[in-house]
């Protein structure tokens, strides 16, 4: 579950990054005003933020179930670092109180600072993407070492014992 949600959640911030940034950013600070307007009624974070929610609820999970079984646990690790520090802990420290500046606050600010935020959360933006990518990679592989772990296991299994003086 854990890659499924982290894949969707990668794909869904490169989707809102590659289609909606281009206009959000194309002529400050007006565009960010019809941003606002735009994004009145559903907002990005609006649906991100549940959706990292779910996606650290699941990641713990299967971080806590690789411990236990002992597989993957290094890709698992990689990839809630990842998730923790390149798009959770980015997001907060970094990334909103940029959105603050360009959004909430914007009228306290010139124009040079709105636009040098403007960069800098494009910049962040950019970061939080590859951390995306990798906590997707890595629980994708992930989740392949345990299907072939119990893949494996369940042919080993299957298979008759060997007779006496023949191993297999």
């Amino acid at each position: 579950m854990y890659a499924v949600v982290a894949l969707f959640v990668f794909a869904a911030a490169a989707s809102e990054t590659w289609l909606l940034y281009p206009n959000i950013f194309r002529d400050i600070p007006d565009s960010l005003a019809l941003t606002e307007d735009f994004m009145s009624v559903v907002a990005v974070g609006d649906v991100m933020r549940p959706l990292g929610a779910v996606m650290l609820v699941s990641a713990l999970i299967a971080c806590a179930v690789s411990v236990r079984y002992r597989i993957a646990r290094r890709l698992l690790a990689t990839s809630l670092a990842a998730l923790v520090g390149g798009q959770f802990l980015l997001s907060i420290l970094y990334l909103w109180p940029r959105g603050s500046i360009l959004f909430d606050d914007r009228h306290q600010y010139t124009l040079n600072e709105i636009e040098r935020a403007a960069h800098e959360f494009q910049v962040g933006q950019y970061v939080r993407i590859v951390a995306a990518g990798l906590a997707a990679l890595t629980a994708v592989a992930a989740a392949t070492d345990c299907y072939r772990a119990r893949v494996l296991t369940t042919v080993h299994r299957q298979l008759p014992a060997p007779e006496a003086g023949n191993p297999r």
